[in-house]
């Protein structure tokens, strides 16, 4: 892993009762990547030294990852125009492109989750690149942990099946995951066997660090770092303009020295639905991530891309800032619904 590169200095104001205040007033001068990424167009070093995608320090791990990382949905949903009026999933081609364009651009986090693809598809690019040491690899034991012995079985397969998609003989984080209907209190579980199990791939070198990111209420989230923060390295939070609890319950993730990893900033795309993002509402993905980044409680912003131009775009958030129009624009945006997503409407909406 290439970790380099220095933790930046964001910052985010305290809690407020609206959107609109609760974004404050920073202003920072907007960037492009265009010109990094086709020969930087005459721009000087310095301006290309901007335009990298700057690194947080992940908790205790030491590990510096990039401010905003790869999600693993990225690889499984149809989100790419198949050219006959549907959609598909990005190829493994497309896979090499669009990594190769966000390791220029400084970034070194890839995560994956439940679908094959998350892994495969992301593992052969890696391949194909040779870049496996240049990047953070995380998997998640998605939606199986019950809080019982058989937890541990779970772990020890997931981890050999992803290990065998990503094409490699250890990935750098492992984090616990499952869903609200899985177990009792909106998906929390005891983790005592799951920990004992993670321990011991860890002592086998096929993991180096863990964490979790799970469908817990905040509140759950607060009794799992009580309870299990000084077993893990990470957790993993949703976190975007209109689901803003989080701000709650990172600074008691930091106390235990907690990487943090953010998840869901377009909410799926909910957020996005009905926008009209090659006008008006261009940069308007760009400028949610900004958002998250202000915090400096948040390690690393999780995002979908599907297309090359995605990644140029969502990606010059670490050097984009927010204009107050931008920030008005989020307000109008952070009202959107999201009714396919209960937990996060009924449990992540207000600090």
């Amino acid at each position: 892993m290439t970790d380099d590169a220095h933790k930046p200095d964001h910052s985010t104001e305290p809690s407020r009762r609206r959107f609109l205040r609760q974004v404050g007033q920073r202003t920072v001068a907007a960037g492009t990547t265009a010109a990094m990424l086709n020969g930087l167009g005459g721009a000087s070093a310095a301006e290309a030294s901007d335009r990298q995608v700057k690194r947080r320090v992940l908790g205790k791990t030491g590990l510096k990852v990039s401010e905003i990382g790869i999600g693993g949905h990225s690889w499984a949903y149809k989100q790419v125009p198949d050219g006959s009026g549907g959609m598909r999933v990005p190829t493994v081609d497309e896979a090499v492109e669009m990594i190769a364009a966000a390791m220029e651009m400084g970034v070194n986090f890839l995560d994956s989750c439940s679908a094959l693809s998350e892994s495969s598809t992301p593992g052969e690019a890696l391949k194909r690149l040779k870049a496996r040491d240049k990047f953070i690899v995380s998997i998640r034991v998605s939606h199986k942990m019950k809080g019982r012995k058989q937890d541990q079985e779970e772990i020890y397969k997931w981890t050999e099946d992803r290990l065998k998609l990503w094409q490699t003989d250890c990935v750098d984080l492992c984090l616990l995951c499952n869903t609200e209907n899985d177990t009792p209190e909106s998906g929390y579980w005891d983790m005592s066997y799951s920990i004992e199990a993670l321990d011991k791939l860890k002592q086998q070198g096929k993991i180096r660090y863990t964490g979790f990111g799970c469908h817990f209420t905040p509140a759950l989230f607060l009794k799992a770092f009580d309870k299990f923060g000084d077993d893990f390295d990470i957790c993993s939070i949703p976190y975007n303009v209109r689901h803003i609890a989080a701000k709650t319950i990172l600074p008691a993730a930091k106390k235990k020295k907690l990487g943090v990893i953010t998840i869901k900033p377009f909410a799926r795309g909910s957020l996005l639905k009905k926008r009209d993002l090659a006008g008006a509402d261009a940069g308007l993905p760009r400028d949610m991530i900004s958002y998250v980044l202000e915090d400096e409680n948040v390690d690393c912003c999780t995002c979908g891309v599907h297309t090359v131009e995605q990644v140029r775009e969502n990606f010059s958030a670490s050097w984009t800032g927010l204009t107050p129009d931008r920030r008005e624009r989020l307000g109008l945006a952070a009202a959107t619904p999201c009714p396919g997503y209960r937990w996060l409407e009924e449990g992540w909406r207000y600090v």
